[in-house]
């Protein structure tokens, strides 16, 4: 799968848990030792951990794909000067990935050996880039996981691919390397000092304190508190079109946008609620999902974020992470009590976020039930300006976000919004539901708005 520069911002894991004031500012990161040497080894974080046993059988591997589309005539050895610059600034975009005495293991090589490619490219290159990616692997073992690639067409056009492994990184890191590579590349340009933020701390620095963090008493509690949230959870049986295997990942993504009077209504809600459009849009699809189904208990994966850390905030890595939210529909619940309750939940929730799931599934029952809760995903988020035009040195710049034709779980749901409006976007497993599924889905979501917006009295689910 291949993840658009907009996707999956921390904004969304920072909303509720604000409202609990769980910001970790407090003590700076314990930097690991670097010794003198040609390389070094630290322990991969436990998110890679996770992602890494799935690796070797993944025909389509988790990329993280964006970049910039550039007027005029570009300096492709400066590029190179300031890509090699940016690597040698994060770790993370040098280093390799062994498993050393039965240890994943991230090794940096102290100098930085990136990767660059220069390519001519046809007028149609922009619209196969994800795709074009997703079929090139990276080495592991040798490393990087992650490259910059130039394509030069034949108009004075190019296209500056950045690809990030999401052992790497997630949209957050790609927004840092695109934001830093331009202020590098105009420093090599001109010949100007580049003054970027000192970084406290690097990846292998989090991943250690992190780890330390969910090995300890913090850890057992969070554990405990998902092992009773969990008990007795069931994916709902939603009605699908027909099937696919659950390696295909061959989907589609369709993007609905909000009426203005439906937006409107939607902040009413969320003011009355005193909540976020996150709440709202969730609270909607997880009633849509009831009706839907016929049942009453929903559970739906919610994307998260470490990036709760202002020290982490800006370096390049994976801090992703995933929860579960639960929403019990049964009794007589209306639909402003299904607002309130999916509120109350979420804050906990996301509370309870720091450790990986995988960590979660090794104390369960059932170790395959979290993967299998996953299946829907919900996530909403406030539009960022990453479309707004920048300079590259003298060169205009305008950010774009490929796509390709592939999702990673059968069924999600992403609402988007700024303070003028918003979007509803659906990416589905294309053998599991039709085009005319998901249509019914958005009327149907667009329909509950209205309901809950109208009247919240209403039972949730007849």
């Amino acid at each position: 799968m291949a993840v658009t520069l907009k996707d999956d911002f921390a904004e969304r894991a920072r909303l509720e848990a604000r409202l609990l004031a769980r910001r970790r500012g407090g003590a700076a990161l314990p930097l690991l030792d670097r010794p003198s040497g040609a390389e070094w080894h630290f322990a991969a974080s436990l998110g890679q951990e996770g992602m890494w046993p799935s690796l070797a059988t993944t025909a389509r591997q988790p990329l993280i794909v964006g970049g910039l589309r550039v007027s005029g005539p570009l300096d492709t050895g400066a590029l190179r000067e300031a890509w090699q610059a940016l690597a040698e600034r994060h770790e993370t975009l040098r280093s390799a990935y062994r498993t050393v005495d039965g240890t994943l293991t991230q090794v940096v090589p102290v100098r930085a050996r990136p990767v660059m490619e220069v390519a001519l490219a046809d007028p149609a290159a922009a619209a196969s880039v994800a795709d074009d990616e997703l079929a090139r692997p990276f080495d592991f073992g040798r490393g990087p996981v992650a490259r910059l690639r130039v394509l030069r067409r034949a108009s004075g056009e190019h296209l500056v691919v950045v690809c990030l492994h999401h052992l790497v990184g997630d949209a957050r890191a790609l927004e840092v390397v695109t934001t830093e590579l331009t202020a590098l590349y105009a420093g090599a340009v001109t010949g100007s000092p580049v003054e970027l933020p000192e970084l406290p701390a690097q990846y292998a620095d989090f991943a250690a304190w992190h780890r330390a963090r969910v090995e300890g008493e913090h850890g057992g509690r969070t554990i405990a508190y998902w092992l009773d949230r969990l008990a007795g959870a069931e994916p709902a049986a939603l009605p699908c079109d027909g099937s696919q295997d659950p390696s295909d990942v061959a989907g589609r993504t369709r993007s609905f946008p909000l009426p203005p009077e439906l937006f409107a209504r939607l902040r009413e809600v969320a003011a009355r609620h005193r909540t976020t459009f996150y709440v709202v849009g969730l609270a909607a699809f997880q009633i849509l999902l009831a009706r839907w189904s016929g049942e009453r208990d929903i559970c739906v994966r919610a994307p998260v974020s470490y990036r709760d850390r202002s020290d982490v905030h800006g370096l390049v890595g994976d801090f992703s992470n995933d929860v579960v939210v639960r929403a019990d529909l049964s009794g007589h619940v209306t639909l402003a009590e299904a607002v309130e309750q999916v509120r109350a939940s979420t804050a906990d929730d996301f509370a309870h976020h720091d450790v990986p799931p995988h960590v979660v599934a090794s104390r369960m029952a059932d170790p395959t039930l979290l993967e299998r809760l996953f299946h829907v995903q919900f996530t909403a988020e406030r539009e960022h300006d990453l479309g707004a035009a920048r300079q590259l040195g003298p060169l205009r710049a305008e950010p774009f976000s490929p796509t390709a034709e592939t999702v990673a779980r059968p069924l999600s749901v992403r609402l988007r919004h700024d303070d003028h409006g918003g979007r509803v976007i659906v990416a589905h497993r294309s053998g599991l539901f039709s085009d005319e599924r998901v249509r019914a889905l958005q009327r149907d979501y667009f329909a509950l708005f209205e309901e809950i917006a109208a009247y919240p009295g209403r039972p949730a689910v007849s």
